[in-house]
């Protein structure tokens, strides 16, 4: 079996609902993650995981240590661009996997395992794409290959060196490993969820491998719930065709996309996924999914999802603006 670890700094404040996320990570035992962070609040953190406590300053020093320029790393969303570069930057962890990757903890893992296979991991060198759950093959040319300039944009020189955010790991990568004829696994098996829906849509941010260029494919046509149970991820949903029939689907793992959730669970090996909240497990019946799939749903949380997201973008267009101006550009 391939050996996998993911790496991940997190700085500020986990998730309200960081014990179930860790809990589903405990079921993926043939599985390890690295979490670099400054939070000392203790968890009960599974054998697979490791903690490396450290300061955002002490992490800014450790990335500009393996870089010969100045780096730009002044707040913790800017590390979304360095994660591609993980396995070079973090290479003294990861020296006995096969596959080094980065994660999310707004997410909920179900049996990775199952999806994760070895015959995918045999095949590809870079399995998946997106920030929230990327693999690489952990080899030299992989672990360096952001260093590849395609053009003026896609330098990893001038993305390290710049304050703005460049989604690096996503767009810029893929364009990385297309030109250097690197097949990337990139069937979906998670279930994504779209932020400006109050019910549970899924949204599917899929790249055109000729282009580069990423688009979004929304599901409007089947609202889920879902289900923690056991390790075990399932979503649930009313058949389109038969109205009393319930469909069932098991996932990879759910991305609730910051969404703020409310944390009512008892029994973290057994609960549900609703749009707000998670809640004890109960039986799962038509009505119940109806209930919490409506489109006008409205709860608090939202709302200061909401909020947070309108607060980010008007503070971006402001400073967009202030730079334009500075700059004399239009």
């Amino acid at each position: 079996m391939k050996k996998i670890i993911f790496i991940c700094p997190y700085f500020g404040k986990y998730p309200n609902y960081f014990n179930l996320t860790l809990n589903s990570i405990k079921y993926n035992d043939t599985i390890d993650w690295l979490i670099i962070t400054d939070i000392k609040k203790i968890y009960e953190y599974p054998q697979n995981v490791k903690i490396i406590n450290m300061t955002f300053d002490e992490l800014r020093e450790k990335v500009q240590s393996v870089f010969d320029f100045k780096i730009s790393l002044d707040t913790p969303y800017k590390i979304c661009d360095y994660k591609c570069a993980y396995g070079y930057i973090f290479k003294e962890y990861i020296s006995s996997y096969d596959f080094w990757g980065h994660c999310d903890f707004d997410c909920i893992y179900g049996d990775l395992r199952k999806y994760l296979t070895e015959n995918i991991l045999n095949k590809y060198e870079k399995v998946y794409y997106l920030g929230h759950l990327s693999l690489y093959k952990n080899i030299e040319r992989i672990n360096k290959i952001f260093k590849c300039k395609i053009d003026e944009e896609i330098d990893y020189e001038k993305i390290y060196s710049n304050k703005e955010i460049y989604a690096f790991d996503e767009l810029g990568i893929v364009n990385i490993l297309n030109y250097n004829d690197i097949k990337i696994y990139s069937d979906f098996s998670f279930a994504d969820i779209h932020i400006w829906d109050r019910a549970f849509t899924l949204i599917k941010a899929k790249i055109n491998f000729e282009t580069g260029k990423m688009y979004f494919e929304i599901d409007k046509n089947k609202k889920r719930i879902f289900s923690f149970n056991n390790g075990k991820l399932y979503g649930f949903s009313i058949d389109k065709k038969d109205k009393y029939k319930i469909e069932k689907e098991e996932y990879m793992y759910i991305h609730l996309q910051k969404r703020f959730m409310d944390n009512y669970v008892n029994n973290i090996d057994e609960f549900l996924i609703i749009p707000n909240k998670f809640i004890d497990y109960q039986d799962i019946n038509r009505d119940f999914i109806i209930k919490n799939t409506k489109d006008n749903i409205l709860y608090k949380r939202y709302i200061k999802t909401r909020r947070s997201y309108n607060k980010r973008k008007d503070k971006f267009n402001f400073l967009k603006m202030i730079k334009r101006k500075i700059f004399g550009l239009k």
